[in-house]
């Protein structure tokens, strides 16, 4: 088994500079003060400035790609505010002379009975009870009609490109590992796929950062891609144990749990496969700093059979280790 404590008496990435870990589109200058590069969930922390915030803003692809309650709050939102403008104008105008049918004993039930008909207009409902009354109010009713029919058509659009947009659910082990593989040393994690739909040929690339100092100046991020053991693999059903092998080769050759830690380490994930559900190609990106690293510690057997002697992975115990 190979000793990572032992230091070498040359610089263990000094060979490791060539053209390919140049085009990671990281720059050396991402020091970013003890954050990390690359957020859990696959974000980079990371901020472009010097454009108005318009012209950078997509609404569509933002509301796209926001998390359903939040999603769901801008929806329902918007919806009570275009209303309440509505029923406001509807107010302002008189509801006892331009809305026919109104049943309001005070000032708040005539700005509820206004709020209900433009609910009722927006959504092209009409029940019937409450009518405009007079040309203004009946304009202001037909082009809330209009504003409603081209709100839900967007919101309809939104829900669908919501629902079709393929979406990976890479479940990764909390920590990765550095333990004796194969009479050397690994780094070492593990992903499981969460949905129900079958991804096929999964590829994996594994990268890592480092801050070093090059001739007294100030640090500077150097960027490795890692050769795995295996980067892809045919199916993808129950569990992956990624394995980079710590030999002489490897980037990570002869550096120690305090190396990692003065230089910030950060190992990037990137995953690639085949949805066979959506037929597309869907990405997934993920990262490991330095203190998410155990060292001398191996993944636990998760594996099991169910009554009917199928093979089951407990996915709830994915980052459950023990004592090598």
């Amino acid at each position: 088994m190979q000793d990572n404590t032992k230091q070498n008496t040359t610089d263990p990435l000094q060979d490791n500079t060539d053209d390919e870990v140049q085009n990671l589109g990281l720059s050396s200058r991402d020091i970013t003060h003890g954050q990390r590069l690359l957020n859990k969930d696959g974000t980079f922390n990371s901020r472009r400035s010097g454009i108005p915030f318009w012209e950078s803003f997509n609404f569509y692809h933002y509301l796209v790609g926001i998390s359903w309650p939040k999603f769901s709050l801008i929806v329902f939102s918007g919806y009570v505010l275009l209303n309440l403008l509505f029923a406001l104008v509807y107010y302002l105008l008189g509801v006892d002379s331009h809305l026919l049918g109104v049943i309001a004993a005070n000032e708040f039930d005539k700005f509820t009975e206004a709020f209900f008909f433009s609910a009722q207009s927006f959504t092209t409902v009409g029940y019937g009870r409450i009518s405009p009354v007079g040309y203004w109010t009946s304009s202001i009713a037909a082009f809330e009609s209009l504003v409603g029919l081209m709100c839900l058509a967007i919101a309809t659009g939104l829900f669908y490109g919501r629902f079709s947009k393929p979406a990976s659910k890479i479940l990764y082990s909390k920590h990765a590992v550095i333990a004796p593989f194969k009479d050397v040393t690994g780094f070492m994690f593990r992903i499981a796929n969460e949905q129900r739909s079958e991804v096929i040929d999964v590829e994996v690339r594994l990268m890592f950062s480092i801050l070093r100092d090059i001739a007294g100046n100030s640090p500077m991020r150097s960027f490795y891609n890692l050769e795995l053991e295996y980067d892809k693999i045919n199916f993808f059903s129950l569990l992956w144990t990624v394995n980079h092998i710590i030999d002489k080769d490897s980037p990570l050759y002869g550096l120690t749990e305090q190396d990692l830690r003065n230089g910030q380490a950060e190992f990037f994930i990137l995953i690639k496969g085949y949805d066979d559900t959506f037929m597309t190609t869907i990405h997934d990106r993920s990262s490991y700093r330095y203190d998410e690293i155990v060292w001398g510690r191996k993944f636990a057997n998760i594996y099991g059979y169910d009554e009917k002697g199928r093979t089951t992975a407990r996915l709830d115990r994915i980052s459950e280790l023990e004592m090598v």
